[in-house]
């Protein structure tokens, strides 16, 4: 069973072909997850259910890659067995589900990926606009907008970084976001722009608020996350602080009004990192669950992902007490203002080191 270097997850499913009919793998073919998920997120949901879908690989929206299914075995991914046979086929998340748009990370690893499997199996991309090409498209083969028309825009440039790459050339790439990551954590900013996530599919307000940065999403609209006496407000980017004419001083917020940051019924949310209580890990119901402080007690292990080697081991397994986990997204059940609590997963949490993302 063989995968590429580059994952750092693998959850293999049963739903592909065994084998590639005596095909060599020649073809490689992007998908779009219509879910703004982790790769993780999305071989777990294959290795779960039986709907007869799969992809070789998967790629999340902070640009992690997760195996699948093996690579000497086809996907069923294309509607397509001739294609699967002769495709690695990979699922990219996406933040906009009407156009298929990726996060600069995503792209990145696509990019990445698509290089290392075109070494492998010696051949280069070549995109025709129809299934003759070695970048094939799903809706090539099936009524489907898959892979978006984000990514059918793009798709001569795929081919063209890829191979730049594969030349030992550095392809200048189309930025596809504004570029952001300039300023790093913990910097008092001020700015006149405020989006309630990173990805600015939400409210995006004009104002005037200062704080410090208190977590960065590179490759996203508004990567920059700002925080106020340690609470998140919104998210800002390069040019709505660039352009906003303040000095900051300390933390404190300008007079103007903040977005609202009171969690909404039905929302999605991810969390900063936590590390979990020296308690260990409790058995609470069905659930083996740790103890994490930030949310205000005992939480399913299964609703959380570990930071790789916070407890040294590079899996999703939580070793040690020294283990630091986060939820990556999980939709918002009820909200009760006057407690200041939100339900995620059927438990009452502190919602503080929650955020907003969709």
């Amino acid at each position: 069973m063989s995968y590429s270097r580059l994952a750092t997850y693998c959850n293999r499913t049963s739903q592909h072909y065994d084998g590639r009919f005596g095909y060599k793998v020649c073809k490689i073919t992007p998908h779009y997850m219509a879910a703004a998920w982790s790769g993780k997120q999305c071989a777990d949901y294959f290795a779960r259910n039986t709907r007869q879908a799969s992809s070789n690989y998967c790629i999340g929206i902070n640009g992690d890659i997760a195996c699948s299914v093996d690579e000497e075995n086809a996907a069923w991914t294309s509607s397509n067995w001739l294609n699967d046979s002769q495709s690695i086929t990979i699922e990219c998340g996406n933040i906009n589900n009407a156009t298929g748009e990726m996060t600069q990370a995503t792209w990145d690893s696509l990019v990445n990926l698509c290089v290392d499997i075109c070494k492998r199996y010696g051949f280069r991309l070549n995109y025709t606009g129809n299934s003759s090409g070695s970048l094939t498209m799903h809706k090539m083969f099936a009524a489907t907008s898959c892979p978006g028309a984000w990514l059918e825009a793009r798709m001569p440039q795929l081919a063209n970084e890829v191979n730049a790459k594969l030349d030992g050339k550095v392809e200048t790439p189309k930025p596809t976001t504004p570029s952001g990551e300039k300023y790093s954590v913990n910097l008092p900013i001020c700015t006149n722009t405020l989006s309630v996530n990173c990805y600015g599919t939400s409210t995006v307000k004009k104002g005037d608020w200062s704080g410090v940065i208190g977590r960065v999403i590179k490759g996203t609209k508004y990567p920059y996350r700002v925080d106020r006496n340690g609470v998140a407000i919104g998210w800002t980017n390069d040019a709505g602080i660039d352009t906003d004419p303040h000095t900051p001083v300390g933390t404190t917020q300008s007079s103007a009004e903040a977005i609202d940051q009171i969690l909404h019924e039905g929302s999605y949310v991810t969390s900063v990192h936590m590390k979990i209580g020296n308690q260990g890990l409790k058995k609470i119901g069905d659930d083996l669950c740790c103890y994490l402080s930030k949310l205000g007690g005992w939480f399913p292990i299964r609703m959380v992902d570990k930071v790789p080697n916070s407890d040294e081991y590079n899996d999703n397994v939580l070793h040690t007490t020294n283990a630091v986990v986060y939820v990556s997204r999980i939709r918002v059940d009820a909200v009760n203002v006057q407690k200041n609590i939100v339900k995620i997963g059927g438990v009452w949490v502190d919602p503080t080191p929650l955020t907003e993302i969709e």
